[in-house]
């Protein structure tokens, strides 16, 4: 590997460390961010779901602001905004805590749209490895901090968790900054008969035969999408809190959370080229197997006062290994069941902005819940059914056509 092809990796991963962490390391601190705000923890849910909601509002932007303004600029937006939201929560006040985790919802949102362009422009005929590098650093970077945030505390006070997440956002801002390639240049293809045909039909081809919110197959992607989200967000948002009102210890509760990000690791190195090669037999076989184990982790949690530590390890496990399953099913069905780029696009869109305004209103409404009734069997039916209706998506998912 050249000098140039490792500066580009150790990039995407600096960013792929900083997409989570910030996001899913605050819940195992939210107990004493509430006694520093003096306000009871059911408040605090809204620190998860304002990520999902600038998610969710600026996808879009971001696309359009790397087209009018360039590659480099947007990026320079994004990992400045990250930067400067991860200082501001340092300041462990409303305002502040507030509008740092706008800053860092935005920042990660850039990071979330921008770095699949940074590997199509610096690295095209290396996309896949590239993309698995920096898919792994997301989930490594998940479970590290989730590892660290107890030991942290401990040894320095929560606030110094802070201070290392203002750290690991100031990395990608700094190679960035580092990050002076020029754009390669690609050869221009020379205009054949064939080619000249294509480039004719090519608009017939991506020319939509009808708006995809008409489309039932469209909308069990986004349900499917949505479900496992609001599994995702939520359990991050507020399963700390909830094994630590079981008595669970801090050590190991990091030590759960941890698992949870690890369990997706094999599953997102594994899954596409099994649904790529697999029958629609298999893959719904699959997705009933992983169905039930979640179902079963959802139905033992009406006995969560009385389960062994064995438990968490077990929900973590199985949650963690789900919702990556559904989110990689998602993403590795748009090119596969769709007959254009343009319309990947739009079922790509449709999906997930759908999808993330489903998550955001998980932690949020948990939070409610959870402040009149803890260990209530409101959340736990929701659980159950939620992981029922994406299971039940997904078989319609795999046997979609091509729309």
């Amino acid at each position: 590997m050249k000098n140039r092809d490792r500066l580009v990796l150790v990039t995407v991963i600096a960013f792929g460390l900083a997409m989570r962490a910030p996001i899913v390391t605050i819940p195992l601190i939210i107990d004493q961010l509430a006694r520093q705000l003096k306000t009871a923890v059911g408040n605090l849910g809204i620190l998860t779901t304002i990520p999902l909601i600038m998610f969710l509002l600026f996808s879009i932007v971001v696309a359009k602001e790397m087209t009018r303004f360039g590659l480099r600029r947007a990026l320079n937006f994004g990992l400045t905004a990250l930067v400067l939201g991860a200082l501001l929560r340092l300041d462990v006040a409303w305002p502040m805590l507030l509008l740092g985790t706008v800053l860092v919802g935005l920042g990660i949102t850039h990071l979330n749209v921008l770095t699949p362009s940074v590997v199509a422009a610096y690295e095209p005929n290396q996309t896949a490895l590239y993309t698995t590098a920096y898919s792994m650093a997301i989930m490594v970077g998940s479970a590290v901090f989730s590892l660290l945030t107890h030991p942290l505390s401990t040894a320095f006070g929560w606030w110094s968790v802070l201070v290392a997440l203002l750290l690991l956002t100031m990395f990608p801002w700094l190679m960035w900054l580092a990050f002076r390639l020029p754009m390669p240049k690609r050869p221009q293809p020379e205009r054949t008969i064939d080619q000249s045909d294509k480039l004719i039909d090519e608009p017939k081809l991506n020319s939509p035969a009808a708006p995809l919110w008409k489309n039932r197959y469209a909308w069990c992607c986004l349900l499917m999408f949505g479900a496992q989200s609001i599994i995702n967000y939520t359990l991050v948002a507020w399963l700390p809190e909830l094994m630590r009102f079981n008595g669970i210890s801090g050590g190991q509760i990091s030590i759960v959370l941890a698992m949870y990000s690890f369990a997706g690791m094999p599953v997102s190195l594994l899954l596409p080229r099994f649904l790529e090669t697999a029958t629609h037999r298999s893959q719904i076989i699959m997705s009933i197997v992983v169905g039930l184990l979640t179902l079963l982790a959802a139905v033992l949690m009406f006995w969560q006062s009385a389960m062994p530590l064995f438990y968490w390890y077990y929900l973590a496990i199985i949650t963690g290994a789900m919702t990556a399953f559904y989110f990689i099913m998602a993403l590795t069905m748009f090119p596969l069941k769709t007959i254009s780029p343009a319309r990947t696009a739009q079922l790509s869109g449709l999906t997930q902005s759908g999808g993330y305004l489903i998550a955001a209103l998980g932690p949020s409404l948990y939070g409610l819940a959870f402040k009149c009734s803890p260990l209530g069997t409101v959340q736990i039916w929701a659980f159950a059914i939620i992981v029922v209706l994406c299971t039940l998506a997904s078989f319609v998912v795999v046997k979609m056509p091509k729309i």
